[in-house]
């Protein structure tokens, strides 16, 4: 469903929840003036049409004890579909591994990776990317500071 297809009443609520995702349905209700049964309604309809795609609970990377995020650059050294596709089947089964970008330019896929320590990054490197068929190199860049993290889409 393109953005243009939704009205100002969905924008609305897609506002509230991004913000908010626990708002009681009554609450989204009250905010853009609906029922509560119009509002579940619509957000049945976003979910069919897959714009809401989930709910999920933001946690404390420091609180949990993941004190380091990596930013991992990672070269295939071929590029043929099966070392790609045996690659993304790869980092799927990494829980520490947030996030992988299929990118262009010098590098082929950016990582996004959270660890306890910088021990904890050497044996994952060691034990399990490194294992991977097919990788050529791999250039890590170490977070120093988050300044801006879970950013809202702009409606």
């Amino acid at each position: 469903m393109p953005k243009e297809r939704l009205d100002e009443i969905d924008i609305h609520l897609l506002k509230l929840l991004q913000k908010d995702g626990r708002m009681s349905n009554a609450e989204l209700a009250r905010r853009v003036g609906l029922s509560p049964p119009s509002v579940l309604q619509r957000l049945r309809g976003l979910a069919d049409e897959g714009v809401i795609e989930g709910y999920r609970v933001e946690l404390s990377q420091k609180e949990l004890g993941y004190s380091l995020t990596v930013f991992a650059l990672v070269s295939l050294g071929m590029h043929q579909d099966r070392p790609i596709d045996a690659f993304r089947q790869a980092v799927v089964s990494i829980p520490e591994i947030l996030d992988c970008h299929h990118v262009s330019g010098e590098f082929d896929f950016l990582l996004r990776i959270v660890v306890q320590d910088m021990a904890a990054y050497e044996r994952l490197i060691r034990e399990k990317l490194s294992t991977i068929k097919g990788i050529g190199k791999i250039q890590s860049c170490f977070s120093m500071a988050t300044i801006k993290s879970g950013g809202q889409l702009p409606l």
